[in-house]
């Protein structure tokens, strides 16, 4: 429910921070091990990963998280990839009681829950019962509401799942985040929900744009059970959940349910006396899922490593991306260049709880990272970019090539540099060193304008520490450069540029400040 749709990797991204203080908290990792006995380095990845929790949750002032991980670890006995996964918590369940949070616990999972309904909908479609491409009229036509759908009869299946129908999120808008508020204790009929829509005028024709709606994927729900007869909730147990042994994964379709952190919206409590505030039976298809770091991290690594869907469905999920912003966003999967290369995965939002879930592929790394925390600059911030760095932990700890301090130098005066003449104003110097793909993304014009817009955002630059430099694909043909800054409007920022090899020249690839 109103999730951000902040895809928190792009190229070029920008998140404003800030802390508030809550109780401080650390846990001992609980971990699982798919082998008899944990190997060294996953004992001590885990611990390395949990130091990074705690010190990461603390300077973001959370009051509890878990970050759940899946990676490959050698061979078993039958010559077939080893995968080891485990989960580091850090913090509290509940900030009144001070209870721990466990590795177990449930948190709201938000629009994460999406990937469940597009995967569902994607094995219908290989087994014949849904087409992508077939009208939605075909199975929502007879509804008495359906003519007053803004562009009802263009849109197909596909575009729902790639948000390119052109409907406005019911999620979004104020008369309904009010009513949520006002009615939390009654449940509602999904088709309430298309009625915050009706009669709205399309934001752009169907298929040409692209913008971001839960009512979309209410949409999808409604059509899934139509062409098979059974729940949505029922299929996905059934087909998902139960097949895949996601135990911790469970509907949030009630006011209770077991084994729940309490989540904090703008630090406040969204559960009051055992119940929610906020209804999250209302999320339905646009999200519906509570569940722990551990089983998303586990179902990041299933999905997208090719256990759930044919390599023709995966396809489908990753390249049937829209227009603008939908460019990385494919059917109910974010597809974005990370600074560990591709990345594939969903964030998800509900009120009083934050998560991320990605899965790294030249590496086969899931990683998730789940909040009780919602509506800080704290929590965006620790979001934004802690999947990246929990994956660097694994990276880090399971070999590859090392840089030299020689070549740390090189790398840091050639980051350094660069950075020097973007802030500097000298864009058109700057954009001859961007890689071939970032100048076909962005034409020298466009690069400069953009660049403006961008840096207005952060302020004048104040300092830059260099905090690591490390190689970011498995061949060694990316360099990530990370830095901690300063700026007028971000006194406390981080910086990454990554650097690729192109023709035995090092290029920029992708630059984040956050």
């Amino acid at each position: 429910m109103n999730q951000r749709l902040v895809c928190r990797h792009l190229a070029l991204m920008l998140v404003a921070v800030g802390l508030w203080s809550p109780a401080a908290l650390s846990q001992t990792a609980q971990v699982t091990n798919s082998g008899s006995q944990p190997t060294r380095s996953f004992a001590r990845i885990v611990q390395l990963m949990q130091r990074k929790l705690d010190q990461s949750r603390l300077a973001s002032q959370i009051p509890g998280a878990q970050v759940g991980f899946v990676y490959i670890d050698g061979e078993t006995p039958e010559g077939k990839p080893r995968y080891v996964f485990g989960s580091v918590v850090s913090g509290v369940s509940n900030l009144e009681s001070i209870t721990q949070l466990k590795k177990s616990d449930r948190l709201l999972a938000g629009s994460i829950g999406k990937t469940f309904v597009s995967s569902l909908a994607l094995m219908l479609v290989q087994d014949g019962k849904l087409n992508l491409d077939d009208k939605i009229e075909k199975w929502l036509g007879s509804e008495a509401w359906f003519k007053k759908l803004p562009n009802a009869k263009d849109i197909t299946l596909r575009m729902l799942l790639n948000h390119s129908s052109g409907i406005d999120n019911h999620a979004e808008l104020e008369n309904f985040q009010k009513q949520a508020l006002k009615s939390a204790g009654r449940n509602i009929k999904y088709e309430e929900l298309i009625e915050w829509v009706l009669n709205k005028k399309p934001l752009f024709p169907a298929g040409t744009g692209y913008h971001y709606a839960d009512t979309n994927y209410i949409l999808a729900g409604m059509i899934i059970e139509k062409a098979t007869g059974k729940s949505l909730y029922e299929q996905i147990e059934d087909r998902i959940l139960k097949p895949f042994k996601l135990e911790r994964t469970t509907p949030s379709n009630t006011l209770t349910i077991p084994e729940m952190a309490t989540g904090y919206l703008e630090n406040k409590p969204v559960i009051v006396g055992g119940k929610f505030t906020i209804n999250p039976q209302w999320e339905w298809a646009g999200g519906g899922f509570a569940s722990n770091a551990e089983d998303l991290a586990r179902w990041a690594s299933l999905l997208y490593g090719g256990a759930v869907l044919t390599q023709k469905s995966l396809d489908e999920m990753f390249n049937s991306t829209s227009s603008g912003e939908g460019s990385t966003y494919g059917l109910g999967a974010m597809v974005t260049r990370s600074k560990w290369g591709r990345s594939y995965g969903h964030d998800g939002e509900f009120p009083g709880y934050s998560s991320d879930m990605r899965y790294y592929a030249k590496y086969n790394i899931a990683i998730a990272v789940m909040a009780n925390a919602d509506g800080t600059v704290g929590v965006d911030r620790f979001l934004s970019s802690a999947c990246d760095n929990f994956a660097g932990v694994i990276i880090g700890a399971t070999g590859g090539k090392q840089i030299s301090q020689a070549e740390q130098l090189k790398f840091q005066a050639q980051a350094e540099t660069w950075l020097g003449l973007i802030f500097g104003g000298k864009f058109d110097e700057s954009w001859e060193q961007l890689s071939d793909r970032l100048q076909r993304r962005f034409p020298k014009d466009v690069w400069a304008n953009t660049m403006k817009a961008f840096l207005n955002k952060a302020g004048k630059f104040n300092s830059r520490k260099l905090t690591a430099i490390v190689y970011s694909n498995p061949e060694s043909k990316s360099i990530a450069i990370d830095f901690e800054s300063s700026f007028s409007k971000l006194p406390t920022a981080s910086e990454t540029l990554t650097l690729e090899l192109e023709n035995g020249v090092w290029k920029v690839e992708s630059y984040s400040l956050r």
